[in-house]
C-alpha cells in the first residue's frame, strides 16, 4: 500500500466511507480551534501517512482537542506501519489504545487492503 502524501491518504479513507454509505467529511472546522481531517457520523480521524512513534503521540494530542467540540465521536489514528522503528510505534498504538484511542494501521487491515486494491483498479 502507497500513498505519495498525507493528502492521498486522507483522500482514500474519505473515499472508503463514502463508498460504503457513511456521510464522511474532511478539513472539517472544529469549535475551540483545529481542523480535522476526517469526520464522519462515528469517528474523529486523524491522518498521518506514516504512524511513527512521534506521528501518534502528535495526533493524539490533535484529537483530544477535537473531542472537546465533538464528544460524541470515537478518535482514530489512521496510517500506514513505519519501516524503521516498527516495535516502537506499535508499543506507543497499544498505550493509545489503552486509553481510548484506536489505532489503524490500514495496511495490515484487510478490509482497508481489500478496498485499496479495488480502488486502485477503478481509478
Amino acid at each position: 500500500m502507497y500513498f505519495p502524501s498525507e493528502l492521498s491518504l486522507k483522500k482514500f479513507l474519505f473515499v472508503f466511507f463514502k463508498v460504503h454509505g457513511y456521510e464522511a467529511a474532511t478539513e472539517v472546522l472544529l469549535k475551540g480551534g483545529g481542523k480535522a481531517d476526517l469526520i464522519t457520523s462515528a469517528y474523529i480521524i486523524e491522518c498521518k501517512k506514516v504512524l511513527t512513534r512521534s506521528h501518534l503521540f502528535e495526533a493524539a494530542g490533535q484529537l483530544t482537542t477535537y473531542l472537546k467540540a465533538r464528544p460524541d465521536k470515537l478518535l482514530v489514528i489512521a496510517g500506514l506501519t513505519p519501516v524503521s522503528g516498527m516495535y516502537d510505534a506499535k508499543q506507543a498504538a497499544q498505550r493509545l489504545e489503552n486509553v481510548g484511542y484506536s489505532v489503524w494501521f490500514i495496511d495490515e487491515l484487510e478490509i482497508f487492503k481489500s478496498f485499496y486494491k479495488r480502488w486502485y483498479e477503478l481509478f
